[in-house]
C-alpha cells in the first residue's frame, strides 16, 4: 500500500495562494491561504507519483475557520478531475484531516491543484494520497509529525548547531542592533529569527514605521540611527537594511524561518535551546553562556521559567493614575498589517480607488460596527486602513494567535462595510474597491518579563533618575483603550499622557530570576502602563545595543547581567556612549580616551562654540551645555588636538552633528547628512610633519570610526572641506584611543 505525503509549503506553484508561517507553534505546521477580498483565487499547483493503478484517497489537513459560517471551502482537482467535495465547511473549529476525494490514477505522474472557493482565506497545510483506506492521518500533532515522518521517511532528530558566546532570539529591531553590537565586540553570536524576513513588525511583510522618543533635539543615535540613515540614503526597505547590516558582520549567523520551542534551565541559567524550521520542520539545538529575549511575546523567559506579567495591573500595585481598580488579563491589541510602499503602514485591509462607484456587502461573518458617529473615530485615509483598528484587549495574542488574526480579518471586513454603506461621510469612500487583507498581526503587547527594576507610568511622571541608565525614552504613556474599536465615544485611548524624556534603567532588560537572561523590546520589565512609552522601535534598537554590550561585559567578566549592573555599570554607559549612544545625564569620562588630555584650537570659532567643546565629554545639545565646536567662518576650516608629550594611538572617532532641531513622525521622509559634515581629512602630526591619514566624502553618518596603525603623534588635525545643510563646521566630540 501506498502513502504520499506533501507539505502546502512544498508545492510547485503556490498560486494565488500566501504562504503562512505565523502559527507554527500552535497548529504544527506552516499553510497555504487564499487572500482573494472575496474573489477566488489560483490555485496551488505541484505534482506526484503514484507506483501503481487504482484508486487513490486524498486528505487535506484543512480547517473552517468561522465554523458557524463557512467563509471559504478547499476543493482538490487532479488531473483536470476536480472533487465534487468542498472542504472546510465541517463544524470544527481546529485543524484537521478532511477526506477531499477519491481518485482513480495511473501509475505515473499527476498534477494536484487546491482551488478555494470564495477567496476568503480558505487554507490547507498538508495533503496526504493514499490507496490504504484504513489509514487516516492524525488530527493531534505530536501523532501527525510520527506519521508524517514515516511517510516522508525523515529521520526524527534535534541537530546541534553549536556553541556561541550569545543567543539572540527575536529578529526584530531590537534583536538585531543587539546581534550587531554583540558581533562587533568579537563575540560569537546567533541570531534566530522565526519570520522569512528580518525587521519583526519593521519588516517588510509587517511594515510598521520607526518612531522614538519624539522629542525635538532626542534623535536616538548609536547603530539604530546607522541603519535609519543607511536605509534612506539608499532608498531600501527596512528589512534590505537589516539583511545588509547583519550579512557585513563576520562573527554574526542568522537564522531564519527558525521558531524557538523550548529551552532548559540548570542552577536559574538557561544552558540550550531548541528550535523547529518553520518550513522544513526539522529540530535543531543551541547552545549559549547568555541570551537575549527579543521575541516581543517573552517566548524565551517563558520556557526557561523567567517570572512574568500579563495583563494590566491593579490599582494598589503601583498606583498609577490609569490603573484599573482590580487587575486583569487584558493585554493591547496588534493591527492586522500588509506590505505597503516604503513610507507607510496598511493597517487593516487595502483598497483601491476606481472611476466609478463600486457597491459593497460584506459577507455575514464580518463583525459589525457601531452606525453612523457611534464608531467614536474620525477616519483619516480610506485606501489603507487606521492604527487604531483594534480587537478588545481580552482575546489571547499567545496561545490562539490565528484565531486572534482570523478575528482582525473579521473585523477589517466589518469596518470597510462600515466605511461603504454607514459612514455619515460614504460618499468618499463611494469608488473605493476591496484588495487584499492586511494577515500579519504587528503586535502591541502580550508577556513582560520581570527584572530587578520595573518601569511604571509614575517613572515617567515623576522624572526619575537612575544609577544605571543606559538611554532613554520619549513616547506618551500610550496604552489603548481595553475594547479596541468597540470602545465608542470612550476614545482609543486608555492614556495618551506626554512625558518628559525619561532614562531607561538597565535593571528593567535582564531576568529577575534568570541569571542570563536579557530582554529587549516590549517583553522588558515594565506594567502594563509603563510599556507605552518604550514600545515603539527606535526606543527598542537602543536597549539592542545597550545589551548588546552588556553582553561583552559579562563575557569580559565572567559575571551576569545582574553583576555588570552592580560592579561595571559605569564601564556599560561608557562604552554605550563611545558607540554613539546618548543617555541623558551622564557623560564621557573614560579613562582610555587621549582626547580628553589634550589641548584644543580652530581656526575659526563662534561664541559658545568654542574648540574644547569637543572634548568636553558632551556631544549633543540636550545636556543643557556647550556642546560642538562650531566655525565662526564658512567651511574649509580645521580643528587642531594637541598632546603635552608624544602619544601612540590607533584609532580616532568622530561625532558629526545631526538636525536635532528636526523631528519627523516614521512614515515621514527623513533628512539625510542634514547639518554633516560630509568631506573632511584626518591629519596627525609625527616627528616629520603633518601627514594625511584618512580621508572621506560623502559622509552619512554621525559617527565615525577611523582605525589606524599604531603611530606615535604629538596631535591630529580634522579639515572640515564641505557640510551640508549648514556652511559652519560643527564636531561635537572627537576621541582618540
Amino acid at each position: 500500500m501506498e502513502k504520499i505525503w506533501i507539505d502546502a509549503v512544498e508545492f510547485n506553484d503556490y498560486g494565488g495562494f500566501i504562504l503562512e508561517t505565523q502559527f507554527v507553534r500552535e497548529m504544527g505546521q506552516a499553510y497555504l491561504m487564499a487572500n482573494g477580498a472575496g474573489e477566488s483565487v489560483n490555485p496551488a499547483t505541484t505534482a506526484f507519483v503514484t507506483s501503481e493503478d487504482g484508486y487513490y484517497r486524498i486528505y487535506v489537513r484543512t480547517k473552517n475557520w468561522i465554523s458557524d459560517y463557512n467563509p471559504d471551502g478547499i476543493v482538490v482537482e487532479v488531473d483536470g478531475i476536480r472533487s465534487e467535495h468542498i472542504c472546510a465547511e465541517a463544524h470544527i473549529k481546529d485543524w484537521y484531516f478532511e477526506i477531499a476525494g477519491d481518485f482513480e490514477l495511473k501509475k505515473g505522474e499527476h498534477i494536484l491543484k487546491i482551488y478555494d472557493t470564495k477567496g476568503w482565506f480558505g487554507r490547507f497545510a498538508c495533503v496526504v494520497i493514499t490507496n490504504d483506506y484504513d489509514f487516516t492521518p492524525s488530527k493531534e500533532i505530536r501523532m501527525l509529525k510520527k506519521q508524517r515522518a514515516e511517510i516522508k521517511r525523515l529521520e526524527i532528530k534535534t541537530e546541534y548547531m553549536g556553541y556561541y558566546d550569545t543567543i539572540i532570539v527575536g529578529g526584530g529591531v531590537g534583536g538585531i542592533v543587539a546581534a550587531i553590537t554583540c558581533a562587533r565586540y568579537g563575540l560569537k553570536t546567533a541570531l534566530i529569527n522565526d519570520r522569512p524576513m528580518l525587521g519583526g513588525n519593521a519588516s517588510d511583510e509587517a511594515n510598521v514605521t520607526l518612531e522614538g522618543s519624539a522629542h525635538r533635539g532626542y534623535h536616538e543615535t548609536g547603530v539604530v540611527f546607522e541603519l535609519k540613515t543607511y536605509r534612506y540614503k539608499n532608498a531600501l526597505t527596512w528589512s534590505e537594511t537589516f539583511e545588509r547590516f547583519t550579512k557585513q558582520e563576520k562573527n554574526l549567523d542568522v537564522f531564519s524561518n527558525m521558531l524557538l520551542i523550548d529551552a532548559v534551565t540548570d542552577n536559574n541559567q538557561i544552558t540550550d535551546v531548541f528550535t523547529i524550521n518553520t518550513l522544513s520542520q526539522e529540530e535543531y539545538k543551541f547552545t549559549s553562556d547568555y541570551y537575549v529575549d527579543a521575541t516581543g511575546d517573552g517566548w524565551l523567559g517563558y520556557y526557561a521559567g523567567a517570572q512574568y506579567r500579563i495583563g494590566r495591573e491593579a490599582k494598589f500595585q503601583h498606583n498609577e493614575s490609569f490603573a484599573p481598580i482590580l487587575a486583569d488579563g487584558c493585554t493591547m491589541s496588534g493591527s492586522a498589517t500588509a506590505p505597503g510602499n516604503k513610507s507607510y503602514t496598511v493597517c487593516s485591509y487595502y483598497a483601491e480607488e476606481r472611476n466609478s462607484a463600486i457597491d459593497y456587502k460584506a459577507p455575514e461573518w464580518a463583525f459589525k460596527l457601531p452606525e453612523k458617529d457611534e464608531l467614536g473615530r474620525v477616519p483619516t485615509r480610506i485606501g489603507i486602513g487606521e492604527w487604531w483598528l483594534e480587537m478588545p484587549n481580552d482575546y489571547d495574542d499567545l496561545f490562539e494567535n490565528e484565531y486572534v488574526r482570523d478575528s482582525m480579518i473579521r473585523m477589517s471586513v466589518g469596518y470597510f462595510d462600515w466605511l461603504k454603506n454607514s459612514w455619515a461621510d460614504r460618499e468618499k469612500a463611494r469608488n473605493y474597491q476591496l484588495v487584499k487583507l492586511g494577515t500579519y498581526n504587528a503586535k502591541r503587547e502580550t508577556r513582560r518579563l520581570i527584572g530587578d527594576y520595573i518601569l511604571t507610568e509614575n517613572d515617567y511622571v515623576e522624572k526619575r533618575k537612575y544609577f544605571d541608565s543606559i538611554g532613554y525614552c520619549g513616547w506618551k504613556i500610550d496604552v489603548h483603550h481595553p475594547s479596541g474599536i468597540f470602545s465608542g465615544k470612550k476614545g482609543a485611548f486608555t492614556s495618551n499622557e506626554k512625558i518628559p524624556i525619561s532614562p531607561i534603567p538597565f535593571g528593567a532588560l535582564y531576568s529577575k530570576n534568570i541569571e542570563n537572561l536579557m530582554m529587549v523590546g516590549r517583553c522588558i520589565s515594565v506594567t502594563h502602563l509603563g510599556l507605552g512609552p518604550v514600545r515603539v522601535q527606535l526606543t527598542i534598537g537602543t536597549m539592542g545595543q545597550a545589551v548588546g554590550t552588556a553582553a561583552y561585559l559579562c563575557k569580559k567578566w565572567n559575571t551576569t547581567p545582574r553583576g555588570v549592573r552592580d560592579g561595571y555599570i559605569d564601564e556599560l554607559q561608557q562604552l554605550l556612549l563611545k558607540d554613539g549612544m546618548n543617555i541623558p545625564y551622564v557623560e564621557n569620562h573614560d579613562v582610555n580616551d587621549l582626547a580628553l588630555q589634550a589641548v584644543a584650537t580652530a581656526t575659526s570659532f563662534v561664541k559658545g562654540g568654542e574648540p574644547k567643546n569637543a572634548i568636553n565629554g558632551i556631544n549633543w545639545p540636550n545636556s543643557g551645555k556647550e556642546y560642538a565646536w562650531i566655525s565662526e567662518s564658512d567651511v574649509p576650516n580645521s580643528i587642531e588636538l594637541m598632546f603635552d608629550k608624544e602619544k601612540m594611538i590607533s584609532q580616532v572617532r568622530i561625532t558629526f552633528d545631526i538636525p536635532f532641531s528636526e523631528y519627523g513622525y516614521g512614515y515621514m521622509k527623513q533628512p539625510v547628512a542634514m547639518n554633516m559634515v560630509t568631506d573632511f581629512s584626518l591629519l596627525v602630526l609625527t616627528e616629520t610633519g603633518w601627514c594625511e591619514v584618512h580621508k572621506c566624502t560623502d559622509n552619512i553618518m554621525r559617527l565615525v570610526v577611523i582605525d589606524l596603525e599604531p603611530t606615535v603623534v604629538r596631535g591630529i588635525k580634522i579639515d572640515v572641506q564641505r557640510t551640508v545643510g549648514n556652511t559652519k563646521a560643527v564636531i561635537p566630540e572627537i576621541r582618540i584611543y
